[in-house]
């Protein structure tokens, strides 16, 4: 998963976005293109990656594990544990800056200005020493891996929108927004690095400086809050608390949603519909417990709508349509689209390789039961996901769905959303580690995203990303969501839509439950 957010992921966008731009020549004396300017910002990227987001969640999961504790309790200084753990964020970081330099280099002409290199290595240490810093800091406020892995992969690709990473036309009073946090401060050191119209050293004092400040801002922080050990669980308390009272075994099944048997119930077994409906709440609830989750499919659909609609404003188009009423649509999708097939695919491979698949299959459960459950908390999270940003967009933005049109629109939606968990029960039916099936999920959802106007404004994509795009399930989704919820009358062509749409559901349901394992591939 780290591998995949501090490579793969950059590298993925410095592609994707030559692609769509073209790699245009911007100065035909000199044989300078387009990824001259992009390759630098996304290599920053990827070193944030590494030494923000992938230190900090390794350092959360090795707290949540027990290992720095037991750590404690070596001749090992806790200085050097730390700093071991810093040096490998910066040959992380200088790796992923090597891997996109190179992409750059090799594919799409960039050249490297040896002027300014030493200054630019300075300015990736300093870089490195801040965002490590600040994610050592993060660790220590946030109690779980879960929640450090939302505040700082989420707040990164937030700050990036404001700092020269996802070019976006900023008004002035957020552009200087952008220039208080470190990211910008980052991104155009080395971007002038790199730039060859420039003068000079390629040393900028000033950038250095505000990256310094933050950093010292992160040791000060992480002094004062760190700890070796997890913070106790309030929630594991507070269930211990509950079951030592007397209503302990009453409240258990409303809690759990387990069927415990009653002298009523005794000599009984639960139906086939209670059954799925408790795994429906079962699943939706560990879902909900889980912070990524939550922010990514939930929160964050809702935080790209507020944003740019309100850059932008109503005026605005973007397919045809007002953009709030297209953001609605488009990020509607995303946002389900990671819940039904990013975070499904995970939980089921994590809980096959947890054993939890494996002690199911010893109880009366059907797996009928188990799929319906999977897949209804996937709709059910999935339909509050769609309701909430329409609800937002409505409230602040303009956004309206006729009576015909919202009809319609569930209708569209829940085909989406049955079409994409279908998708991710094949992921999870291919795949034994829960972090390689949400780095497959994500590898093919981001990039689809780009090319299948979701993210990125392009009405004339080059001819073979414009057919890759329809290929794939995505791009048909983003088309019929927008329509539908604007209030286009359906014809051939939405019937169109809606027929590759259900094909893909179809083909990926019957492969998943053909392929569907309950137990792990046994290693040779």
């Amino acid at each position: 998963m780290a591998a995949f957010f501090t490579l793969v992921f950059p590298t993925t966008f410095l592609v994707v976005i030559a692609a769509i731009a073209g790699n245009e020549v911007v100065d035909d004396r000199a044989g300078i293109r387009l990824a001259q300017f992009l390759t630098p910002v996304f290599a920053v990227f990827g070193i944030c990656m590494a030494s923000f987001v992938s230190l900090a969640l390794g350092v959360a999961y090795a707290r949540e594990a027990g290992v720095l504790k037991r750590l404690r309790a070596t001749p090992l200084p806790a200085w050097i544990h730390i700093a071991g753990r810093i040096t490998t964020a910066m040959a992380v970081s200088i790796a992923a800056l090597l891997l996109i330099v190179a992409v750059g280099v090799v594919f799409y002409g960039v050249d490297i200005v040896w002027r300014t290199a030493p200054a630019v290595l300075l300015t990736i240490v300093v870089g490195v020493f801040c965002f490590a810093a600040l994610g050592m800091a993060a660790v220590s406020i946030v109690p779980t891996p879960g929640a450090t892995q939302a505040l700082t992969n989420g707040g990164l690709i937030l700050l990036a929108f404001i700092s020269d990473i996802f070019i976006v036309q900023l008004p002035d009073w957020l552009d200087q927004v952008g220039w208080v946090f470190p990211l910008k401060h980052f991104v155009n050191a080395v971007a002038d690095g790199f730039n060859p119209y420039l003068t000079g050293s390629g040393l900028y004092w000033d950038h250095l400086a505000v990256m310094a400040a933050w950093g010292t801002f992160g040791v000060v922080v992480a002094l004062r809050f760190f700890t070796w050990e997890p913070r106790p669980d309030r929630r594991h308390r507070r269930d211990q608390t509950a079951t030592a009272s007397p209503h302990a075994v009453a409240e258990m099944p409303a809690r759990t949603g387990m069927a415990v048997l009653t002298p009523a119930t005794r000599g009984q077994s639960p139906g086939r519909w209670t059954l799925a409906t408790r795994q429906v709440r079962y699943s939706a609830v560990g879902l909900l417990r889980d912070p990524m989750s939550v922010f990514f499919a939930i929160a964050f659909p809702v935080i790209l709508l507020v944003f740019f609609s309100a850059i932008y404003g109503q005026a605005a188009e973007w397919g045809g349509l007002p953009l709030p009423q297209y953001l609605a649509a488009v990020f509607s999708v995303y946002g389900v689209a990671v819940m039904s097939y990013v975070n499904l695919s995970g939980g089921v491979v994590e809980d096959r390789a947890k054993g939890v698949l494996k002690r199911l299959r010893g109880t009366p459960l059907p797996p009928s039961a188990f799929i319906v459950g999977r897949v209804g908390a996937a709709v059910l999270l999935g339909m509050a996901t769609v309701t909430l940003v329409f609800g937002v967009g409505a409230a602040f933005f303009g956004v309206r769905v006729g009576p015909v049109a919202l009809l319609l629109s569930v209708v569209v939606y829940l085909a989406i959303i049955a079409a994409l968990a279908a998708l991710g029960m094949l992921i999870a039916s291919l795949v034994d580690s829960p972090q390689a099936a949400i780095a497959i999920a994500l590898a093919t959802l981001l990039p689809l995203s780009m090319i299948s106007d979701i993210f990125v404004n392009a009405p004339e994509l080059p001819s073979v990303l414009s057919a890759i795009a329809w290929t794939f399930p995505l791009r048909h989704m983003a088309w019929l969501a927008a329509q539908t919820s604007s209030g286009a009358t359906p014809g051939g062509e939405w019937l169109m839509h809606l027929g590759v749409i259900a094909a893909w559901g179809l083909v990926a349901g019957l492969l998943a439950w053909r392929l569907f394992r309950w137990e792990p591939r046994r290693k040779s």
